[in-house]
């Protein structure tokens, strides 16, 4: 199967994924229970907050789809871009693939000035820790009650990330 990644900007008017697919992307994540996850700190509640966080000036966001059929993969994008560096962020809307992984961190690697891309992921997303390391980021440490678990009523340490730009870290 081969993967497209479908970058959702705007362009003069028009965003360049239409607002049903994004809707579709907030109605798959509800079904596979992962609103909660994603936005653990309780700042994006309801398909309103989510398009307007994915149409924000500051977000890059992209979908990875099927290119034989539109399925969707997997919605990543970067926020709080500044002096080479972002912030990174994945929601896989079907099986992990690492290949998937791959080719958003190629696409990122074409930004010219980005250098390296961090991550923040609660301590007790294991999983979700495992994947980012299969996929080359490199663990620096955490950060004692980093990451507000809104949803959990609790506070609990944020794993810190990163992944250099142009470096093969998948050796």
């Amino acid at each position: 199967m081969s993967y497209v990644v479908w970058p959702y900007m705007k362009i003069e008017d028009s965003w360049t994924i239409p607002i049903e697919v994004m809707m579709g992307v907030w109605n798959r994540m509800e079904e596979l229970d992962r609103v909660r996850a994603t936005f653990y700190d309780g700042g994006i509640q309801n398909a309103g907050e989510f398009i307007g966080l994915m149409q924000s000036e500051t977000i890059l966001p992209v979908l990875v789809v099927s290119s034989e059929k539109i399925k969707l993969h997997l919605l990543a994008w970067l926020s709080d871009i500044d002096g080479g560096s972002a912030l990174a962020h994945f929601c896989y809307l079907d099986k992990y693939k690492k290949e998937i992984t791959q080719m958003i961190l190629d696409y990122w690697a074409k930004i010219p000035v980005l250098r390296v891309i961090m991550g923040i992921t609660p301590e007790s997303y294991k999983v979700v820790l495992k994947i980012i390391q299969n996929a080359g980021f490199q663990i620096s440490g955490k950060i004692p009650e980093l990451c507000d678990m809104y949803y959990e009523n609790r506070i609990e340490a944020g794993v810190i990330s990163y992944y250099l730009m142009g470096v093969n870290q998948n050796v």
